[in-house]
């Protein structure tokens, strides 16, 4: 095979993987939003909450400079689309786990 195929190959599969736990993030996240939208709200809460203890770590003003620039770009629901991904990923890498070939 061609070494340039293999590796367009790869690409493509890697891509496929990522496009597929976006997918199932949102997936995730709708079933979640259907049987109880208050657990989005909680980790939505949590979220925010880290980004504060993250930031009240910074100096002098930067630290509410950087919470307000991040609640302005909606980072907790950014971090809970990321949470998403993370157990998609892990879902499809649990799946697929048993039916990888083994090189010697």
């Amino acid at each position: 095979m061609n070494r340039h195929l293999m590796l367009v190959g790869k690409a493509a599969g890697r891509g496929a993987f990522k496009g597929v736990a976006l997918v199932g993030a949102f997936a995730i996240i709708v079933a979640i939003w259907w049987w109880d939208a208050s657990l989005l709200t909680a980790a939505a809460d949590e979220n925010l909450q880290l980004i504060k203890t993250i930031t009240g770590v910074l100096p002098f003003d930067w630290g509410s400079k950087v919470e307000s620039a991040l609640r302005i770009f909606g980072a907790d629901r950014a971090l809970l689309l990321i949470e998403g991904i993370v157990i998609a990923k892990v879902a499809m890498l649990s799946i697929a786990y048993p039916f990888r070939h083994r090189r010697p």
